[in-house]
């Protein structure tokens, strides 16, 4: 049985897996804690007393709840604040010293890989996958395992909550003119330009998918391969910047602690769709987790 740790900016995930007769991976439990690691997240990122102490906490618990399993192998792996923040790599040995596990910070690109790989497995039709995370907003495109282009942009939804008042329209459209303004800048962005087949991945369209369908309780089976169009896209964005912080803790779809980063998650989301001209993007409740699962024999090739 395999475990892997995600921990995110905003949440530490686990997940557990073990191979089925056909050798193929079967997903046994899921669980999330939202600490938010990158409280207070800018771009000069540094992580807090507070947030490493939660953050410690989950990863301990979800270490010796997988070990409680029969987990024989457990990683566990950084993203966007891990590897912006001065002292990402500190709080790594200190997670390491503490549960025993070595924590590998991702960078930029490779969790943009292992996002696609998750999400996309071996499609075949030319694919993007975007991952819309705490801290940053990965992009990857590829057909099948084949990869032909795979960014991370400084965007995300606790770090542009703090740098944009997404409480106002005008703080929302300077946001959305912030993202315009980097995939304008990106060359390499012009490579997906044509791509028809988008998939979604990370809190923020999970959430979308919940709220869209009403969801009391989080069901990952109606939230996998539903579709998101881009009018509903804007409509919940003006929805929810005209909510207060206490409605948004009571909208059903949506978890309470995701409450104060919801509108700059779908605000990213929403830009991406409008800069691309996508009618639609494709939920997956598959993403990081499940693409780190194969990160022993999956490794995304060299770029120059």
């Amino acid at each position: 049985m395999r475990a892997i740790i995600d921990i995110g900016t905003n949440s530490v995930r686990l997940l557990l897996a073990e191979k089925d007769e056909k050798e193929e991976w079967k997903i046994l439990k899921k669980d999330l804690r939202s600490t938010r690691l990158g409280e207070g997240m800018t771009d000069k990122a540094y992580i807090g007393k507070g947030p490493q102490e939660r953050t410690l906490k989950a990863i301990e618990e979800f270490a010796a709840a997988a070990r409680l399993e029969g987990a024989d192998e457990i990683f566990a792996y950084g993203t966007s604040i891990m590897r912006d923040a001065a002292n990402g790599p500190a709080f790594s040995d200190e997670v390491t010293s503490a549960v025993g596990i070595p924590v590998r910070i991702l960078s930029g690109k490779e969790e943009a890989y292992y996002s696609y790989i998750g999400a996309a497995g071996t499609s075949g039709v030319v694919t993007s996958v975007v991952d819309i995370g705490g801290g940053s907003t990965e992009i990857c495109m590829g057909f099948g395992t084949d990869i032909g282009m795979r960014h991370s942009f400084r965007l995300g939804c606790v770090r542009c909550s703090k740098q944009f008042d997404t409480t106002t329209p005008r703080g929302v459209a300077e946001l959305k003119k912030h993202c315009f303004d980097l995939f304008r800048h990106t060359e390499l962005m012009q490579s997906v330009k044509n791509v028809k087949r988008w998939i979604g991945v990370g809190g923020t369209v999970t959430s979308m998918a919940a709220m869209l369908q009403e969801l009391e309780v989080y069901d990952s089976a109606k939230v996998q391969d539903f579709v998101i169009h881009q009018d509903d896209v804007n409509r919940m964005l003006k929805k929810l910047c005209a909510m207060s912080y206490d409605d948004k803790c009571h909208l059903t779809g949506l978890m309470p602690e995701r409450a104060d980063i919801i509108v700059a998650g779908v605000a990213i989301l929403d830009a991406l769709m409008e800069y691309f001209a996508l009618p639609e993007i494709i939920v997956s409740d598959r993403d990081l987790s499940e693409g780190l699962l194969d990160a022993d024999v999956l490794k995304p090739a060299k770029e120059s």
